[in-house]
């Protein structure tokens, strides 16, 4: 999809928003040469090194961009980690972090953008919010690493 049309004049007019599908986002994605994949629900998945950040579209809704720390702990590490989560979120714009703990006392650290998308995007916008939601979400989780330099439980790398 073409990010400008062509005016009369032969000057590009601004792109006009379009609702955003998984193709799109593959498109976008594959454009700014990043790897990849497609997961079991249809979400495009993309790893880096201390994160998977996976794109999710609600029906016309909204996009959201989640990631979830490779690393693990256990809930011996909550205090720390809610520490971090409560400093992060009191301290920056985004992305918002949270704590889940599953059955078995497993704690995961998540970092989450969502954005509306009643109005659809443009495929620069698109392309612009995939990789700054990207951009912060690793952050988020380089803090992590940083704050937490030695192993809480292991690690779930790809």
């Amino acid at each position: 999809m073409p990010t400008h049309a062509p005016t009369d004049a032969g000057v590009p007019a601004p792109a006009v928003p379009a609702p955003v599908d998984v193709a799109r986002v593959r498109d976008r994605v594959r454009e700014q040469g990043l790897r990849f994949f497609i997961d079991d629900e249809g979400d495009v998945g993309i790893p880096w090194r201390y994160v998977t950040v996976h794109v999710i579209i609600q029906d016309t809704r909204t996009i959201q961009l989640r990631g979830v720390w490779h690393r693990i702990a256990d809930t011996e590490h909550l205090v720390e980690l809610r520490r971090l989560v409560e400093e992060w979120n009191a301290t920056r714009i985004g992305p918002k972090a949270y704590l889940t703990v599953a059955d078995g006392g497993v704690v995961r650290l998540h970092g989450e953008i969502t954005y509306p998308l009643g109005a659809g995007m443009t495929d620069s916008q698109l392309e612009q919010f995939i990789f700054i939601s990207c951009r912060l979400i690793v952050a988020l989780m380089r803090e992590a690493e940083e704050t937490f330099p030695d192993p809480l439980r292991g690690d779930l790398e790809p």
